[in-house]
């Protein structure tokens, strides 16, 4: 009687074997079934591993792409370093030239606002701060277009300003960094920008009228030096960021 209740047990063991629920997890289970996946254990193997095809996304052709064009970033990067330098050899007529392109975004930027107090449909609060805003905008972008020589003056000081400011920010980071690789460089260039921003102002305002040109021709030699690198490590096909 004992022996013939086990092979029943068993025979029913065998028949119910094939509808086990997969020992995965349910959630896996139903989505495996709604996606057409199949179970671990029975996915085709290759060398022991499942494999899995990976999508690129096409980086792979953007990558090609700009190691084919690495000549034209090295023309552009040589071209802001010509241009630099010579802002360097001019820099009364860059800092002019600024002072005007300045002016003019400084003008633009006021009418679309005063523009923006008759078109707008918020209450009189939004009114009276673009009404105010653009004032301001259109009176100092009148001012640095047809007063060059206060405008230099006002951007020079804006200029020193910041330099004390973004000197001021480095030494923070560099501190707070610490003992970090590189945060030694980065307080030296804060005191720099410091000792930079002391100097100028020392000077001041004799250095009005070629501080802005300057201050661009070592910023385009910069940025052309950054084009240059980036343009010859996409030629010896290295990662190289500008």
């Amino acid at each position: 009687m004992n022996k013939n209740c086990a092979l029943f047990c068993r025979e029913v063991n065998q028949k119910n074997e094939g509808f086990r629920r997969p020992s995965f997890g349910l959630l896996e289970w139903q989505r495996s079934r709604r996606v057409g996946l199949t179970h671990p254990k029975t996915a085709p193997r290759s060398g022991g591993a499942i494999q899995i095809k990976k999508d690129t996304f096409g980086m792979g052709k953007s990558e090609n792409k700009l190691q084919e064009n690495w000549g034209w970033f090295l023309a552009l990067g040589i071209g802001l370093m010509i241009g630099g330098a010579c802002a360097l050899f001019a820099p009364v007529l860059v800092s002019l030239a600024i002072e005007y392109v300045v002016g003019i975004v400084f003008a633009v930027g006021g009418v679309v606002m005063l523009f923006q107090v008759f078109t707008t449909k918020d209450g009189w609060n939004a009114r009276l701060i673009y009404s105010i805003l653009g004032g301001f905008n259109l009176f100092a972008g009148l001012l640095l277009m047809f007063r060059p020589l206060e405008g230099l003056v006002a951007l020079t000081q804006v200029l020193i300003v910041a330099i004390f400011v973004n000197g001021l920010v480095r030494i923070a980071v560099g501190v707070m960094a610490r003992p970090d690789a590189g945060s030694g460089w980065v307080i030296f260039v804060g005191c720099l920008s410091v000792l930079a921003s002391g100097y100028l102002l020392a000077m001041y305002p004799e250095v009005c009228v070629m501080l802005l040109g300057i201050v661009a021709g070592v910023s385009l030699i910069g940025e052309g030096a950054g084009y240059v690198r980036f343009a010859y490590g996409l030629k010896n096909d290295v990662s190289a960021a500008v």
